[in-house]
């Protein structure tokens, strides 16, 4: 699947899906959730390795934190509080409906589908904390993950495929061609996690749909450390964050602002943390590769 036209015939699957069975019930999207839980679960050392062969090497403590046991807090909670969240809220009418009996209430209704475009660098947590939001609001999801993780892309269509109903939960392999194709699909909502220069042409070719669109784009992370900053314990927090993933995280501190007074101190705290943290780079399956050449 990967044409305009088969995207797009999936995409009409699901929305006459929608039409026709209405707004799933409280149990159902439960019933989702606890199927994504146990797929994770169940999956998670696959993840693992998918990850680590597709980066040459990827820290396994810190994908199993980032990219499975960093998801399930989301699902907890959303299993907790789906009931709470599509609660009916009683409103007061306005003057002068309320005087002739009417009644006005807020009511959560889900939109029908949205499309997902996750990226490379975290590539599980990014696909699946943002489906737990769109499961629990009632909604079905076609999912464009990222063509630089083939091997983890591959693993998540597998497995979201046999967990799934197509109506439910469909996946789009492929490269950029395929990705723009797939933003210029009629979604409900569309959902974009990666660059700014990709960004702008998603929201470009969304707007042709007049799709409603949400981004999460990297930036830039500066740290500001004060005079009265301790230098060991700053150096170490700064570098653990650039560090993690080898700065491949849209946190990952870009630059500091520190006083001239302390600039010597705080670097020579900073070379010292990372060495603690790493005595040898290349040859240490705890510290990341770069995906890429491009991104190297």
């Amino acid at each position: 699947m990967s044409s305009y036209d088969e995207m797009n015939s999936v995409l009409d699957e699901q929305k006459k899906f929608f039409i026709n069975n209405g707004s799933p019930s409280i149990k159902l999207r439960i019933d989702r959730l606890e199927r994504l839980k146990a797929l994770i679960m169940n999956n998670r050392y696959d993840f693992v390795d998918a990850l680590n062969a597709d980066f040459g090497v990827r820290s396994k403590n810190a994908s199993m934190l980032s990219d499975v046991y960093g998801i399930l807090p989301a699902i907890n909670q959303a299993i907790k509080s789906v009931k709470k969240w599509n609660k009916i809220e009683k409103k007061s009418s306005n003057f002068p409906f309320g005087l002739l009996g009417a009644k006005s209430y807020i009511k959560y209704e889900p939109l029908g589908t949205v499309g997902m475009i996750s990226p490379w660098n975290f590539p599980v947590n990014l696909t699946f904390v943002p489906l737990v939001s769109i499961f629990a609001a009632g909604n079905q999801v076609m999912h464009k993950p990222s063509e630089y993780t083939e091997q983890t892309s591959n693993l998540l269509k597998e497995l979201c495929d046999q967990a799934f109903d197509e109506h439910e939960f469909a996946t789009v392999l492929g490269g950029p061609d395929v990705g723009a194709s797939f933003t210029q699909l009629k979604f409900d909502h569309l959902l974009y996690t990666g660059s700014g220069a990709v960004a702008k042409h998603i929201m470009k070719a969304a707007a042709e749909n007049l799709v409603p669109v949400t981004l999460e784009l990297g930036g830039k992370s500066p740290v500001i450390v004060s005079n009265t900053a301790e230098s060991v314990t700053a150096a170490k927090r700064i570098m653990l964050g650039k560090t993690m993933n080898a700065g491949q995280i849209c946190l990952a501190p870009d630059y500091v602002m520190v006083h001239s007074d302390k600039k010597d101190e705080l670097v020579a705290e900073m070379k010292s943390a990372v060495t603690d943290f790493y005595p040898d780079l290349k040859h240490n399956d705890d510290y990341t590769s770069i995906i890429n050449e491009k991104h190297y």
